[in-house]
């Protein structure tokens, strides 16, 4: 905790004093004290403390080191202001010490659109929430692939957010990892939030393009009848289907699904039924499809498993995990894109990775080479609408108009 202020008055006192003493008449009296604390303000008897959170504090050890034995107050008057699990490392607490080392007041900066304030009224603690407002605006962004999407997203001056934004929106039909070809081109329609000039993040992403090995791929988000944004392409078909393409996001693959694979631990060849994804230990492993656990545990070589069953006949597993979600246990339901464990090294495995297998209908198969079928269309009373939306939308997609006020 960082103090200032009242070790200045000491100073300020006797610059004042030499002031006066130098200019009072010759044979004068000393100055009155009187004077003396006319000429230095009360503002100057009070101290500015702060704290910045670090990992481990909760608002009671804050409120301890800001506040001393009047903490309990002052921890009561937080929990009713702030949620404790938004105390990020980071958060930075500023208050105002009386001469008598008393907290008057505190300023919480959680972000920067919102700060919590608090004064000590002495039978209360008063506070109340400051937020700044929000501007936001439609931009358009585009870029070409030379090596990441990560990269391309950095090289036009947009934040790695929307990266993973886009990486999202299209996990369906395209591996980040193993699909993208440098000369990839991409364009997104978002919108972009600030405070005070600052970025305060993306809101929505209106529509987005991808052409992936000569492959252009068009999405729009739009609401169903619930209420509900989801992604659709040009003729009104969602974009999300039964199975991702990867277990893993921005993982790599170390070994593939093949009949006769040399094993690295048994040394010898035999059939790998799965797809590997070397990623360091705690990456979180996705479950690809909506489905219902029927097994989790230690099983043998694959080590720590995890195994899911998904309608039309598939199955999906997860091996050598390092320990489980929480929640994942045998009966439960999952949603496609749940985290069903986390990588690591357990059973037959000679460093941390994620082997990733599907059966269908029984038989072992493929999963790079899922073919997956979409999601339900949109309903037909909905669909004309949302042929004009997505065409409004392609024309700034394309360039040929400006974004403006855009809307799902």
């Amino acid at each position: 905790m960082k103090r200032k202020g009242l070790l200045g008055v000491a100073g300020l006192f006797a610059a004042v004093l030499v002031v006066l003493w130098m200019t009072r008449p010759p044979g004068g009296d000393p100055v009155p004290v009187r004077e003396l604390i006319a000429v230095v303000p009360l503002e100057a008897f009070h101290a500015t403390v702060t704290t910045t959170v670090v990992s481990g504090d909760t608002l009671e050890s804050v409120a301890r080191r800001l506040a001393g034995k009047d903490w309990p107050r002052w921890r009561t008057a937080l929990v009713e202001q702030i949620d404790p699990r938004s105390l990020l490392p980071g958060t930075l607490f500023s208050g105002r010490m009386s001469p008598s080392d008393h907290l008057e007041s505190l300023v919480v900066k959680l972000d920067i659109r919102s700060e919590v304030h608090l004064e000590d009224q002495g039978a209360t603690i008063l506070a109340a929430t400051i937020e700044r407002p929000i501007h936001s605006e439609i931009v358009r962004f585009d870029g070409v692939i030379e090596s990441s999407l990560f990269g391309a997203i950095n090289s036009i001056g947009a934040r790695p957010e929307l990266a993973v934004r886009m990486a999202d929106i299209f996990q369906w039909d395209i591996d980040f990892l193993r699909d993208i070809r440098k000369g990839d081109q991409f364009v997104a329609l978002v919108e972009e939030r600030s405070v005070d000039g600052e970025f305060f993040g993306y809101g929505t992403l209106y529509a987005a393009r991808f052409t992936n090995a000569g492959k252009e791929l068009n999405t729009f988000a739009y609401a169903d009848t619930d209420g509900i944004v989801g992604y659709y392409d040009l003729e009104g078909a969602p974009v999300k289907k039964q199975f991702l393409r990867s277990p893993l996001k921005f993982s790599r693959i170390t070994s593939r699904f093949s009949l006769n694979r040399f094993h690295p631990v048994h040394k010898k060849r035999m059939p790998h039924y799965g797809v590997d994804y070397g990623a360091p230990i705690g990456t979180p492993a996705h479950a690809t499809a909506t489905g219902t656990v029927t097994f989790v545990g230690r099983n043998g070589g694959a080590g720590n498993m995890v195994r899911l069953r998904h309608s039309n006949g598939y199955e999906s597993n997860y091996l050598h995990l390092s320990r489980f979600a929480k929640g994942i246990r045998k009966g439960a339901r999952v949603s496609q894109g749940q985290v069903v464990g986390y990588v690591g090294s357990t059973g037959w495995s000679t460093g941390p990775h994620l082997d990733y297998r599907v059966k269908k209908n029984g038989q072992w198969i493929n999963p790079l080479l899922i073919s997956s079928p979409p999601a339900d269309p949109l309903p037909d009373d909905l669909l004309q609408r949302y042929l004009a939306h997505a065409l409004a939308l392609l024309e700034v997609i394309e360039g040929r108009e400006p974004p403006s006020g855009a809307r799902c």
